[in-house]
């Protein structure tokens, strides 16, 4: 049975992995979405339409040709993600700290996990790491090279002085950026991605633009937080990594034009749907281990224990608008 974390965390009754589970939903924005597909294994097939058969018409007694689809089959892998958390017995006893010691260390490690996994949702690279799983950039690079070139928009739009004043105080950029959103948000089968993901300066300058334009909706996570909304479609700022500077979708990608500046940023649109779509795959679902003191050492020790990975069907069901140059983005 497929299950998202926002579900899960409604019947947990461990308390110590319903608390990691609720930490995770608030730093990771995407565990709030992603479906998860336990497989029981480290690696799993997917098989996708290659071809379809061909239909026809016929005369009277005549029959029709026959046709065959085909399909493609591919493997998605598991990534081992997790971490130990000790805590010297000395310090988990003291009775002169504002908090509990354990708990605070549990918490940081379960904040450090969740950017690990937004970074790698969209940043995921086994060329880089063999070690992790493929995230969506480099899945849009792949079904691009296999064909599939309309899911890579380019945003383009006027060069100069013009486009140093992004997409919110220049009129044709302005108008540029909406086609384009519309694009990248048509380019998902259905036209309804599930996602629309950006960094946080991104974000600010989309809702004010849309908001100007009288396009932007908003709606509430599962916390009471406002979201964003566009077509139907929520906006979420992915954030950024663990040392909570480096943008994990960056303002400096390169605008591949001829504009030398490494200045611009990306909207990535995601749609969910475990078997057709992109989902998460698990060989079993997160463990959290008390593994109480240790005799070795005296310290108590939290395991957690999370193999996952990523997997996608339909190349339609992801996309990236490249060359987004957010207000005033070369000053900033």
């Amino acid at each position: 049975m497929a299950w998202t974390l926002a579900e899960l965390s409604k019947i947990e009754t461990d308390v110590l992995r319903k608390s990691v589970i609720d930490t995770l939903l608030m730093e990771a924005s995407m565990m709030e979405v992603v479906p998860w597909e336990t497989i029981g294994t480290l690696s799993t097939a997917v098989v996708k339409y290659q071809d379809l058969p061909s239909v026809g018409f016929r005369k009277l007694n005549a029959g029709y040709a026959e046709s065959t689809g085909h399909f493609e089959q591919k493997t998605e892998v598991i990534s081992l993600l997790g971490g130990m958390i000790d805590t010297d017995k000395a310090i988990a006893r003291a009775k002169n700290t504002i908090a509990d010691a354990r708990a605070v260390q549990q918490q940081m490690m379960v904040r450090a996990l969740a950017y690990k996994f937004n970074d790698k949702f969209i940043n995921g690279s086994p060329v880089v790491d063999p070690e992790e799983f493929k995230g969506i950039s480099v899945r849009v690079d792949d079904i691009v090279a296999e064909g599939y070139t309309g899911q890579f928009i380019d945003c383009g739009g006027t060069y100069g002085a013009a486009r140093d004043a992004g997409i919110l105080y220049d009129t044709a950029n302005r108008n540029n950026f909406l086609d384009k959103l519309f694009t990248l948000v048509y380019s998902i089968d259905g036209h309804k991605p599930d996602v629309l993901l950006m960094n946080k300066k991104c974000l600010l300058a989309v809702s004010s633009l849309l908001r100007q334009e009288r396009l932007l909706n908003q709606a509430q996570d599962m916390f009471g937080r406002f979201i964003d909304v566009f077509a139907g479609v929520r906006m979420v700022d992915i954030g950024t990594k663990a040392d909570q500077v480096t943008e994990i979708i960056t303002n400096t990608e390169d605008p591949q034009d001829i504009y030398t500046s490494d200045v611009s940023t990306s909207i990535y649109a995601v749609k969910f749907g475990i078997g057709e779509h992109v989902w998460g795959i698990q060989e079993y679902p997160m463990e959290v281990v008390d593994k109480g003191l240790l005799e070795a050492m005296p310290v108590y020790r939290t395991e957690i224990d999370w193999p996952l990975g990523l997997a996608h069907v339909n190349p339609r069901s992801i996309a990236r608008l490249c060359n987004v140059f957010p207000d005033n983005i070369v000053q900033s």
